[in-house]
């Protein structure tokens, strides 16, 4: 007879992330966890757009896995529908806290409910070690986004952007790489992340 080993930690994270309501995969689950595990705690994570946390809580549980770096978790939870027809609003951000309690992270998380480019703009936190990209997919606002952000990215910083199925996110990556500033990393299902080329 055999016996099931008990899941590793990581494992053990990703099934937390994944008993949340959402669309992400396992293995673009496993992508952020590992990425944000890499942010040194002097540093953060920034996620733009969250539904009801299944992205942030493996976020979150990936910096608590790494070296303990606090996650801000940016969406104003405005009655929103998206470019494919999800609708999305107030009671998601019930759910989402009720999540980040039910996973164990909700200390370890900073919920911002104002719109990214307002934060963005007022920040005064700490360098930003990853952003996650995953709010209005739009050509317009994914590049609003990134440009108020960039600003406040470390020096060695990595972005990812979700949704890169998505002809509106993948124009304006591909934009970004063809003028030098993203260089591809790699990806996991429909999530891509990037080293930014810092200017002089």
């Amino acid at each position: 007879m055999t016996t099931r080993s008990a899941p590793s930690a990581v494992e053990a994270d990703l099934m937390l992330a994944e008993d949340v309501e959402g669309w992400m995969s396992r293995e673009e689950l496993a992508l952020l966890h590992e990425l944000a595990a890499r942010v040194p705690r002097v540093q953060c994570v920034v996620e733009i757009g969250n539904y009801r946390g299944r992205s942030t809580v493996a976020l979150a549980l990936g910096a608590r896995h790494g070296s303990g770096a606090d996650v801000y978790s940016v969406d104003p939870h405005a009655e929103f529908t998206g470019p494919r027809g999800g609708h999305f609003g107030r009671e998601d951000m019930a759910h989402l806290y009720a999540n980040l309690a039910r996973s164990g992270v909700g200390a370890h998380v900073r919920v911002v409910t104002l719109p990214s480019v307002s934060v963005a703009r007022a920040w005064t936190g700490p360098r930003v070690g990853l952003l996650f990209v995953d709010g209005d997919h739009r050509y317009e606002a994914v590049r609003a986004d990134y440009e108020a952000w960039r600003p406040s990215l470390a020096p060695g910083a990595v972005i990812a952007f979700d949704d890169c199925d998505f002809a509106e996110v993948v124009r304006f990556v591909e934009e970004r790489v063809d003028a030098g500033e993203l260089v591809p990393q790699g990806g996991a299902g429909k999530v891509r992340w990037f080293g930014i080329r810092q200017t002089a």
